[in-house]
């Protein structure tokens, strides 16, 4: 028998192997994270912690944004995920913009070997959703499914990027449930959405927050959940620093972040086109879209800076 062919058969084999090894392994190695936002967060306006909120809701704004609540009008907040893509889990770098309970572009790497090899971003711009990918893959998504989607997701990141807006913005609404849970009302296009909230039963912080929304362009919605934990101040406001989302109907979450920065009412308008930077919206009890002034007494105080 001739070994020629069976050598080179082995040889391709080996080959293919270390080619399949090697390219695991560059989606193993995460990114750099993205550079910190140059502009620093100013002093914070504040407002009074409204005293109409129901119990688990207090408690939980009480212990991270205190009686006196610091006023977010934008945000820029960065970190680095884990996100999975059709089975595979894949590194990922992000930074998100914000307009408070208004607008938000997110900026997204999918990297390998460190090296961007999907770029995307997906927002919530003018009432309208969108999601754009560029590189191996080039796609884009838009639509009304595509518009309730990400408008729930900017509630549900509220958390991480604007938890004042929670308590503050009198479009929202608190019912209470239970000890445990709360119900949160938030506006979309000319009508509402509805979300279910927990708490931690002994440390009191928010611990989930449950939603019906579509996935992409599928027919009906589908039940989902965000996840919070590690919970850190920055610039003295408790704020998690990590967290999950995932599908109620699959077995795992399809990504894992990890905020590692943010600055408060900074300069938006260069990723989102007619922001109103740093506070100049909350001087004038305005925000983006003619937004109604947020309630409370409000007065300047200037909050320790941790930039954890």
């Amino acid at each position: 028998m001739r070994k020629g062919p069976i050598k080179t058969i082995l040889a391709m084999g080996s080959s293919l192997a270390l080619l399949v090894g090697a390219g695991w392994l560059g989606f193993r190695i995460k990114p750099a994270p993205f550079p910190p936002h140059p502009e620093r967060t100013p002093e914070l306006i504040t407002a009074e912690l409204p005293s109409d909120l129901p119990e688990p809701v207090r408690r939980h704004f009480r212990a991270t944004l205190d009686a006196q609540v610091p006023r977010i009008e934008t945000a820029v907040v960065w970190g680095r995920a884990n996100f999975k893509v059709n089975g595979l889990w894949v590194p990922m770098r992000l930074k998100a913009y914000c307009v408070s309970g208004r607008e938000f572009r997110r900026d997204m790497e999918i990297t390998w070997f460190g090296m961007p090899v999907l770029r995307g971003n997906d927002a919530y711009l003018d009432g309208k959703g969108r999601l754009d990918i560029t590189g191996l893959v080039n796609m884009s998504d838009e639509g009304e499914k595509i518009d309730q989607g990400e408008n729930l997701a900017m509630w549900g990141e509220a958390p991480f990027t604007t938890p004042s807006v929670l308590v503050l913005d009198p479009r929202l609404r608190w019912e209470p449930l239970d000890a445990t849970f709360a119900r949160l009302i938030v506006p979309f296009v000319n009508g509402e959405e509805t979300l279910r909230v927990e708490f931690h039963s002994q440390t009191g912080l928010m611990r989930s927050m449950f939603g019906m929304r579509y996935r992409g362009q599928e027919e009906t919605k589908t039940p989902g959940r965000g996840e919070y934990s590690e919970w850190k101040k920055l610039h003295g406001i408790k704020v998690p620093h990590r967290g999950m989302a995932m599908w109620e109907d699959q077995q795992e979450p399809y990504i894992i972040f990890e905020i590692e920065g943010a600055e408060y009412n900074v300069d938006v308008s260069g990723k989102i086109p007619g922001a109103v930077p740093r506070q100049d919206a909350a001087d004038a009890g305005m925000s983006r879209g003619n937004a109604p002034p947020t309630s409370g007494r409000n007065r300047t105080i200037r909050k320790e800076v941790s930039r954890q």
